[in-house]
């Protein structure tokens, strides 16, 4: 589902309002929606304060690596899946994290629904070496 992973990517705070702003009003539903925005636009001012960065502009790189996906349920209203991810962790090693994502058919396109207080924060779970090889991956170049 490459909807989910666009989606996902373009809003965040990072990639500053021009993407993050039009993704999250018409590509994100549902009850937390607001709350994403919200929340993503405090991240945004947070990073832009931090980098120094002039407002309306890009607040740093995304320093995360989507990897593979696996589906979890699909029907044709809506998919769950999970997204595999390889992100430096605190101690400066790479960390492998797995995040669930739903997306919900809207009659014209896939759309993003948001997660439960508007973050991922309670969605993403670590993810051990053995246990990637159940993701399939994102291909390169294509």
């Amino acid at each position: 589902m490459l909807a989910a992973a666009h989606i996902v990517v373009r809003a965040n705070p990072q990639v500053g309002p021009t993407v993050f702003e039009p993704t999250l009003r018409t590509q994100v539903v549902g009850a937390d929606a607001a709350s994403m925005r919200v929340q993503v636009a405090q991240a945004y001012d947070e990073l832009r304060r931090q980098t120094g960065v002039a407002d309306g502009q890009p607040a740093g790189r995304l320093n995360a690596t989507l990897l593979g996906y696996r589906i979890v349920s699909y029907t044709d209203e809506e998919v769950v899946l999970r997204l595999l991810t390889e992100a430096p962790s605190d101690s400066g090693s790479s960390l492998m994290v797995s995040t669930e994502v739903r997306v919900r058919w809207t009659g014209s396109d896939w759309a993003l629904l948001a997660p439960a207080g508007g973050t991922f924060d309670r969605a993403v779970t670590v993810v051990l070496d053995p246990y990637t090889a159940m993701f399939l991956p994102f291909s390169t170049g294509g």
